[in-house]
Formats: structure tokens, sequence, C-alpha cells
């Protein structure tokens, strides 16, 4: 049964690439079972959709962290927490 759940807890992002987001984290939990292979795939894309260095951290987390400007996403998929930020 594919996962569709989603909810953005905070960003700072466009509404665009908060879409992207959401449809890449959709696709990448739909096709892998481990966490991190989900953020590997993740990652992945947006470094290659967008440039630069990107992080993502998948589960159960309390982060603090220092990011580009409108590069900063903390969202769950079907529950599952995932942070997603820039960082070069």
């Amino acid at each position: 049964m594919p996962k569709t759940s989603t909810e953005i807890h905070k960003s700072e992002m466009s509404n665009e690439m908060e879409h992207e987001v959401l449809q890449v984290a959709l696709l990448a939990v739909n096709m892998y079972e481990e966490e991190d292979d989900i953020a590997e795939y993740i990652k992945m894309e947006f470094q290659r959709k967008h440039g630069g260095t990107w992080q993502c951290i998948m589960g159960n987390f309390a982060c603090s962290v220092t990011h580009k400007q409108n590069g900063y996403i903390n969202f769950s998929v079907d529950g599952e927490k995932i942070l997603l930020f820039k960082t070069g």
C-alpha cells in the first residue's frame, strides 16, 4: 500500500520547493524500505536538482542546524520524521 500522508512541521522554503520536497520524499519512501536509503535518495535528488550540499536526516531526532537561506524543511511522511537542509 503506497504511503501518501505528508505534514510539514517547519519550513524555510518557497511553496514550490516544499511541494518538490514532498514529491521526492513520497517517491523515496515508496521505493525504499530502509531509512538510510530513503534519506540518501532525497539528499542526492536535491544535490542533483539544486546544487550545493544537502543533508537529510530521518527518524526520531532533536537537532539544531545551521543552513543556507531558504534551504530547510522538517516534515513527515506517514508519521516518519524527515529533516532536509542545505549546508553549502
